[in-house]
């Protein structure tokens, strides 16, 4: 039945068709099985090429190591805080000091810092802080900000607001609050 029908095409529009398939067939090959190798040799001949520019000029590759450190050293620094890798009696000396210089920026009293325990939580340490502070609502909010950008990474997990004193005509309130630290427990 094909052949029949085969047969019946003129030779000419048989050959053209041959042609038109394998011409499908070769551009099908190309773009699935070529181009995609053809573009991954050309991505790494460019890095290639960009690493024996950096090796040439040893100051420009200084410099990029250079970056790379400041920048690892600034991730480290939002991510952990100053107090990253400080020993607990170290740490609690700092906090201390920090959390002071804080509340004297926004015009409250650091009544009081009182370190709880550190505990391990799977791959990290827990070290836990209660701190007592007073002042105006306003200037309490604007300190719990603040602590959250100078400490790096820190949960207030609790914290309890009540009336302190009434001087003059305003109001000012205690506030006790846990700060939790977490960081990488030292294996």
């Amino acid at each position: 039945m094909i052949s029949e029908q085969l047969s019946g095409i003129e030779p000419r529009s048989l050959k053209l068709m041959l042609m038109l398939t394998a011409v499908v067939i070769a551009a099908a090959m190309a773009l699935y099985l070529v181009k995609p190798q053809y573009l991954d040799f050309r991505d790494r001949r460019v890095s290639y090429q960009m690493l024996l520019d950096q090796i040439d000029d040893p100051a420009q590759l200084q410099q990029a190591i250079d970056q790379v450190r400041a920048d690892i050293s600034e991730l480290q620094l939002a991510l952990h805080g100053e107090a990253g890798n400080m020993p607990v009696n170290e740490m609690e000396s700092y906090l201390v000091g920090r959390l002071q210089r804080l509340a004297w920026d926004a015009g409250i009293e650091l009544v009081g810092v009182r370190p709880g325990n550190a505990k391990r939580i799977m791959e990290f340490e827990e070290i836990s802080f209660e701190v007592e502070v007073t002042g105006e609502y306003r200037n309490l909010y604007q300190w719990l900000g603040k602590i959250g950008d100078a400490l790096g990474f820190m949960l207030v997990t609790n914290y309890e607001i009540s009336l302190a004193t009434r001087i003059n005509d305003s109001t000012d309130l205690n506030m006790h609050v846990t700060i939790v630290f977490y960081r990488a427990a030292d294996k």
